[in-house]
């Protein structure tokens, strides 16, 4: 594709970025020109601006800048250097005309005329291309017409009347996660390899409703008037279908959403009623599945920026299908909003339809994105699936058998084959030992499989679509024919030698009952029934995942074995990623740029050397300070408590009980001098559950009940919005002699990530000790060995503090959230000021400004003075 000579250099001032606002901030708008300039030099960046500062306006007024800058200097470019070859053509014909040596000229010639052939067709491309997008917009703005006669005439109805007559539908749908989708339903008709591919934007954060607020800031500037932007999300997020969002497993939901899609006619069903039971007639195939009307849904959506929620409305409206409309968008955004797994997973990716050879990648929140690249190529798979698993296949094979080819009938024998010996792996530890941990290759050869082919047995069952058929087939047999008991092993699994030799005689046996078959067939589709179970689980995918991981390198795998002695068929095996940078490469090397950007990115370090030690000369790493005053934070490091005991939290500590005391007397006196709300992290569930019952056996708990009301973070989520909106609540008043709420919560937890507390509810924050990790776990311990073998001595353990600090980072970032705010930070353990190590992987607008005091009277006096005169502003 055409390159433009010319380099693009970032505006001077806010209106050159076209921000929203007058002026930025002097770190705003040094961001925008730093992303820019690397954007431009085709960098990796990687930018730590505090939660707080407009960092999601920023980044993309930023970005969207210099697309608009690229896309202009490559059209005009282009024009230009045809006409100046053009120029030399006629040139060059001219003097070779006279010329001796002739040859030489008309070589020179050719070479010109095939450089003016290329360019031209690239032209001729990007002309075509403009002209389908004016197609589309004339075709939205009919779309945008009869959207808002139909909004008209809605006003004039009644309240209520759409809701259950929007489409005559028969069964569930599926909404989830879509990275073991097999779907064949392509609605792109257009597959040109010729196409022009412009460059594209993706925009990558953790929750859709992180991307609903950079969705917002979009359309708050100019870009939003213009930019073509589509929001990527799950069936789970998209599915309108009434029938399908009441299933509750997200793999059910893509399972009933690809069946509904190849069926077609009414089937009768019976509808569960007490007193009467009633037949009716409801559609096979999904009615939102319409191509005409998601064709339209997809023209109206690239050319007016709308979030899911507004998609999906509008989606009700036309009776199109929201998911499939964002999919046929892609190739046309300049700007897409996904989520992780969309991005980070390749076999994801690919099915979405994003491409991303040339493309400029954002990922926000990315101070998690080593953890988070190894958490989606990690797979566990129980016993319990393997058996079923087994089970299903082995059910769907006798009944289809005389149907199979010899070929599918081989892969689906290996398939087999390779579920049962997994589970008996499985089954019973070698050693009386809980867990164990091997490599990827020892399983192969314990489990009697490693001379088959899994990449040939995957592209099978893609291409066979077998999980989906098998799944079908089991929802069709009632539960006592397909489900049998499991022979449990008295004695410890070994390797059995005469397995394999078993196997390959059965499969001989097979395949040659197979040959006398006149007709097969390739695999069979599952006969329907009128009754399904759609509560049953897919076995296959589970292990199909797995089978993906086990094929990939065998270096940066590892197998854990989990036994479960009390219940053997929750016994887990777990395929763990140690190298998340391996994944990562085909990113960074497709892409133009990326940009790694999160309000914590401290430590930066394990970024570069994990994921970038290929290119470090491309990284270019910024780290601004807050917009808020330096005097509108008080950051604060305690090394001991109000009767001088040393504050170490540590593990050793935990069952101190002079330590709780003394930390129930720094939290009594910071209740005594904090206003409104104080929010205490503490490393995990069990500290804070035993810290809050020594309160209550010691009547302390009372004492700080006196001076605010106490909340305490329960394990589950069910409870936290309700509980989160009585702190907020009790936060934000003042009664009596309290005032405001103390709110004791868990790193890690959901408090600690993710919400904010603004203003009154956060004005200070606590963090109890340094909350490392269990050292212990096995998957730890196996990540830390890996890295010092790959990066060499202290990488594992600088990996295990990272590990801490980021999510003391996370805790910090909950307070101070716009330029107005003010709050005090309160970091309560004698490391914090004892270790520089420690402090300078704090944010800088926290390190710079910490006070390291060794008493808490010396704090005390310092929050005494910092609160005053400012619980009025």
């Amino acid at each position: 594709m055409f390159q433009p000579a010319t380099r693009l250099l970032p505006p001077d001032t806010g209106d050159g970025f076209q921000f929203p606002f007058a002026t930025p901030y002097s770190i705003q708008l040094d961001l925008m020109r730093s992303l820019y300039s690397t954007v431009e030099n085709r960098q990796v960046g990687i930018f730590e601006s505090p939660t707080g500062t407009g960092k999601s306006l920023t980044l993309t007024c930023g970005v969207l800048s210099w697309l608009r800058d690229y896309e202009e200097v490559v059209g005009r470019e282009l024009v230009e250097k045809i006409e100046w070859l053009k120029g030399e053509v006629v040139r060059l014909e001219r003097e070779t005309a006279g010329a001796v040596d002739w040859i030489s000229g008309q070589f020179e010639t050719m070479g010109i005329r095939k450089e003016l052939g290329e360019l031209k067709g690239v032209k001729d491309l990007m002309d075509e291309y403009g002209k389908r997008l004016e197609e589309l917009k004339v075709k939205s703005m009919k779309v945008k017409k009869r959207k808002f006669a139909n909004k008209v005439k809605k006003d004039k109805e009644e309240n209520g009347l759409e809701t259950e007559n929007q489409v005559a539908l028969g069964e569930d749908d599926y909404l989830v996660e879509d990275s073991d989708e097999e779907d064949e339903s392509n609605l792109e008709t257009e597959d040109n390899p010729q196409k022009y591919h412009p460059v594209q934007v993706i925009f990558c954060s953790r929750t859709h409703s992180q991307l609903g607020q950079v969705v917002e800031e979009v359309r708050r500037t100019e870009f939003g008037k213009q930019i073509r932007l589509t929001t990527i999300a799950s069936r789970q997020n998209f599915c309108i279908n009434p029938e399908v969002r009441r299933l509750r497993s997200n793999p059910l939901i893509n399972e009933r959403c690809l069946e509904l899609q190849k069926k077609s006619g009414k089937a009768t069903v019976v509808d569960e009623d007490q007193n009467a039971r009633k037949k009716r007639k409801i559609s096979q195939k999904c009615s939102f599945y319409n191509r005409q009307a998601i064709e339209d849904l997809k023209n109206d959506s690239l050319f007016e920026v709308q979030d899911i929620e507004e998609l999906v409305t509008f989606a009700k409206q036309e009776k199109a299908c929201p998911y499939y409309a964002s999919r046929a968008a892609i190739p046309d955004s300049q700007l897409l909003m996904i989520p992780y797994q969309n991005l980070l997973h390749r076999r994801t990716r690919e099915q979405t339809g994003i491409d991303i050879s040339n493309a400029v990648i954002i990922i926000d929140e990315a101070h998690n994105l080593l953890d988070t690249i190894s958490s989606i190529h990690s797979q566990e798979v129980t016993l319990e699936q393997l058996q079923q698993a087994r089970l299903h296949l082995s059910a769907y094979k006798a009944k289809y058998f005389p149907r199979f080819s010899t070929k599918n009938l081989l892969k689906i024998n290996q398939l087999l084959f390779v579920a049962t010996r997994l589970g008996k792996v499985l089954e019973t530890p070698a050693k009386d030992v809980p867990f164990r941990m091997i490599e990827t290759h020892e399983l192969m050869t314990e489990g009697d499989f490693f001379n088959l082919n899994l990449q040939e047995i995957l592209q099978f069952a893609d291409k066979s679509r077998i999980a989906q058929k098998v799944h079908g087939f089991a929802q069709s047999v009632p539960p006592g024919q397909l489900v049998g008991p499991i022979k449990k092993r008295s004695e410890p699994i070994k390797p059995d030698p005469n397995a394999l030799k078993d196997y390959l005689k059965q499969l001989e046996k097979d395949v040659s009952e197979k040959g006398k078959n006149k007709k097969p067939t390739e695999v069979a589709e599952p006969t329907n029934t009128e009754e399904k179970r759609e509560s049953l689980a897919n076995a296959i995918r589970p292990l199909l995942s797995f089978l993906e991981c086990l094929a990939e390198s065998f270096d940066d795998g590892r197998i854990l074995l989990t036994y479960n002695k009390v219940d053997a068929k929750k016994s887990t095996m777990k395929y763990l990623l140690l190298n998340p940078g391996a994944r990562f490469q085909e990113i960074l090397s497709s892409c133009r740029s990326i940009i790694l950007a999160g309000g914590t990115m401290q430590p930066v370090e394990e970024l570069t050397e994990q994921l970038f030690k290929t290119c470090p000369e491309r990284v270019q790493i910024r780290s601004y300070r807050h917009v808020v005053p330096a005097d509108a934070v008080l950051p604060l490091a305690i090394a001991k408590g109000p009767s001088g005991k040393e504050l170490l939290f540590n593990y050793g500590n935990r069952q101190n009980k002079d330590l709780l005391n003394e930390l129930s007397s720094v939290l009594a006196n910071l209740c005594q001098v904090v206003p409104h709300g104080v929010v205490v992290f503490f490393s995990s569930y069990d500290y804070l559950d035993q810290f809050y019952r020594h309160l209550q056996q010691t009547d302390r708990l009372a004492k700080l009940e006196e001076r605010k009301r106490v909340f305490r973070e329960p394990r589950g989520s069910a409870q936290v919005d309700k509980i989160l909106a009585d702190y907020s609540k009790a936060a934000r008043q003042w009664t009596g002699s309290q005032t405001g709420a103390l709110m004791l919560s868990v790193v890690g937890g959901k408090l600690s990530e993710g919400l904010n507390f603004s203003d009154e509810l956060g004005r200070c924050v606590v963090v109890v000790g340094l909350p490392y990790p269990n050292r212990t776990s096995p998957e730890l311990v196996e990540r830390m060995r890996y890295l010092d073998r790959t990066l060499q001595p202290p990488a594992g353990n600088e990996y295990y503090e990272n590990l801490c600090m980021k999510a003391v980072n996370q805790c910090i970032g909950r307070a101070v959230r716009h330029i107005k705010d003010y709050a005090s930070v309160v970091l309560l353990d004698v490391r914090y000021g004892s270790s520089e190590k420690i402090r300078k992987k704090l944010p800088v607008w926290i390190s710079e400004g910490m006070q390291c005091v060794e008493r808490y009277g010396q704090a005390h006096g310092s929050l005494v003075r910092f609160f005053k005169g400012r619980s009025g502003k």
